[in-house]
């Protein structure tokens, strides 16, 4: 791990781009409503995707989520989900682009436990920010969630690497 932390960062430095393969991992709060209460607890997303020009992007997305019960109702929840997505630059802040508003939508199918399985949506804005190191970008998005039973939100911190 630490080999390939040392070549990634080793690897000569690129332009500012968002075009060609990328992986990227998010994690972070979300809140659920569901006709039994709110339920909170951490959701993890791990997207690999493609920059077809500056300003669109496609992806395949895997998540995993916990989900607390209200405190009066037993029953803890997890969920695995997996699907496509995209990503449209809205905006770009600087002449750069290393700092940019992205809006993101996904669609998949999310198996639950104990039960509601089916059809699971985001949508939502990130803030990407690609620092001195070419190769990385941080973020932080905020998502709607929408999920058989239920619908919510995010926030996740991001990094995403280019390939």
């Amino acid at each position: 791990m630490l080999a390939l932390a040392l070549a990634l960062v080793a690897a000569p430095a690129l332009p500012v781009t968002q075009r060609g393969p990328f992986v990227e991992m998010q994690a972070g709060p979300q809140v659920l409503f569901r006709g039994r209460g709110t339920g909170k607890g951490p959701e993890v997303r791990l997207d690999l995707g493609l920059g077809l020009t500056e300003r669109i992007a496609l992806e395949a997305w895997v998540s995993g989520a916990l989900e607390n019960a209200p405190l009066r109702a037993p029953g803890d929840q997890s969920r695995l989900g997996a699907g496509l997505g995209g990503r449209a630059r809205v905006y770009q802040f600087d002449s750069e682009g290393k700092i940019a508003l992205w809006a993101r939508a996904g669609a998949g199918f999310a198996a639950s436990s104990p039960g509601g399985s089916g059809p699971l949506g985001f949508g939502g804005a990130q803030i990407l920010w690609q620092p001195f190191v070419k190769r990385f970008a941080f973020g932080v998005e905020a998502d709607a969630l929408l999920l058989r039973g239920g619908a919510g939100f995010a926030v996740l911190p991001s990094l995403r690497c280019a390939l």
